[in-house]
């Protein structure tokens, strides 16, 4: 009986599916855990370390410790869960030098949120909900306040071209609450509203609690509990910003946004829990619901950006997906910090699960649904650590059986049997996998079933592409 192939090698470039439900023989993956998708081909992903001193009281208490890195300084929170308070230090550039800049008491300020950075280079704003603190350039010290005369306590803040833009509104401020918006005058960290309305506020359109401000490129994004609002600056009939709204699905949770450092790109997750990206483009879904359900409801999911690779890390602390340039996998490590210092990135925290790397690609059916009977499995992969293969076959659309993992031999390739109507390959390794290179899998079969087929038939397509 001829012999075939099926080659699989696309889905290693595409990475994890964005939908929850596909059609046979699409080449993208269905697990994979411990990989990035890079260039062109899979990569192992490479675990990050923490840099600093052993010293720091360094609690973790999902979604903290937080790292921001900023032009002049470098800022760490950490939960202090057991004196119940934030402590937030200052970093320096080589990880070795920590200085104390203020612990929010619990007791005294209440539970504050993520902290939110407006970096205005020499000048550093901060605001967490229930607390201010900000660098006074003229005493060269850091300061902590509540609401004053002309700044209203608020959870998010940003830096957009020299002006203040912050929202989620805690003090009383004229008619402001949660739901509102506010902007300071340009060059002054100053929002009193006054007959030059520079300064400003005004409520979000969807009514939500606002979450988040970003710049993107030349305007603001806020993001609330029900919706997206684009800030637009406009000079007439007077100074101040345009509100349009751009999407009524608003962010889950505060933390599950993160933005590039040039202002170009926004990957966020919505409380539909699809995952969508705002650049100049508009906003596009990307989807990935059925992974952001793994995620649960029980903690916050947190976004964090690695400049370096342009790679967004989105997950909790026992999940993490990561989605690069490429596309989507998973990884065994859960940070809620990242922060890159002379092209090294870092995480917070370090720890690494317990895992075997799993590719795992989509269901295929030969696009015959007759039974088939695959024979062997080989790639491309180093067989110095110690791949195994397993096969998931279909006996019908419902019932699906898995084999036991066989390894595979010096040459790569793996002697298994399973017939079915469609399959699924299982590749596993050890968590010490080093291979740089996997370009394909490759699956032979024959055709155990040939009622439905009629007069000569010629070898289906030699890959899952489309």
């Amino acid at each position: 009986m001829r012999e075939y192939e099926l080659i699989i090698d696309d889905a290693l470039k595409v990475g994890l599916s964005p939908y929850d439900i596909n059609s046979f023989n699409i080449p993208v993956l269905n697990e994979c855990l411990g990989f990035r998708i890079g260039k062109g081909q899979l990569e192992l992903f490479e675990t990050k370390d923490n840099p600093l001193p052993v010293t720091i009281d360094m609690f973790y208490d999902w979604p903290f410790p937080q790292y921001i890195v900023g032009d002049s300084y470098n800022i760490l929170v950490v939960r202090d869960t057991v004196n119940q308070e934030d402590d937030v230090y200052a970093i320096s550039d080589d990880h070795n030098t920590v200085t104390a800049v203020f612990s929010v008491d619990e007791l005294t300020f209440g539970k504050g949120g993520l902290m939110e950075v407006a970096d205005f280079g020499e000048y550093c704003f901060m605001v967490n909900g229930v607390c201010m603190i900000y660098w006074n350039v003229t005493t060269t010290s850091w300061v902590a306040t509540l609401a004053t005369a002309t700044i209203p306590l608020m959870s998010t803040i940003c830096n957009f071209k020299g002006q203040a833009v912050g929202g989620g509104i805690k003090s009383v401020w004229h008619d402001c609450d949660e739901t509102f918006y506010v902007w300071s005058k340009i060059g002054e960290m100053d929002f009193t509203p006054d007959r030059k309305n520079t300064a400003g506020y005004r409520r979000c359109p969807f009514g939500g609690e606002v979450f988040n401000v970003r710049r993107l490129i030349n305007k603001v994004v806020g993001y609330s509990s029900k919706g997206v609002t684009l800030m637009t600056p406009i000079d007439d009939p007077t100074t101040t910003f345009g509100f349009s709204e751009e999407s009524d699905v608003g962010l889950i949770n505060k933390g599950a946004i993160a933005s590039s450092p040039d202002f170009s790109r926004h990957v966020y997750v919505g409380n539909d829990l699809r995952v969508r990206e705002f650049t100049k483009d508009g906003i596009k879904e990307l989807g990935y619901k059925h992974l952001m359900e793994f995620l649960g409801t029980n903690e916050d999911i947190i976004v964090n950006y690695d400049p370096l690779n342009k790679d967004f890390y989105i997950g909790n602390s026992t999940q993490t997906f990561l989605l690069s340039p490429q596309g989507m996998s998973e990884v065994p490590q859960h940070p809620s910090a990242i922060w890159q210092k002379n092209r090294e990135t870092y995480f917070l925290p370090d720890a690494v699960d317990d895992y075997e790397a799993l590719i795992v690609p989509e269901a295929f059916d030969f696009e015959y649904r007759g039974q088939k009977t695959i024979f062997s499995v080989e790639s491309d992969i180093l067989v110095v650590d110690s791949p195994e293969v397993a096969i998931d076959y279909y006996l019908n659309l419902t019932t699906i059986g898995t084999t036991d993992y066989v390894p595979m031999n010096d040459e790569g390739v793996a002697a298994i049997i399973a017939s079915g109507t469609a399959f699924r390959v299982r590749l596993k390794f050890e968590p010490t996998y080093s291979n740089t290179r996997i370009g394909y899998i490759k699956v032979r079969y024959k055709m155990t079933d040939l009622r439905g087929l009629r007069g000569v038939y010629a070898p289906p397509l030699r890959g899952q592409k489309r």
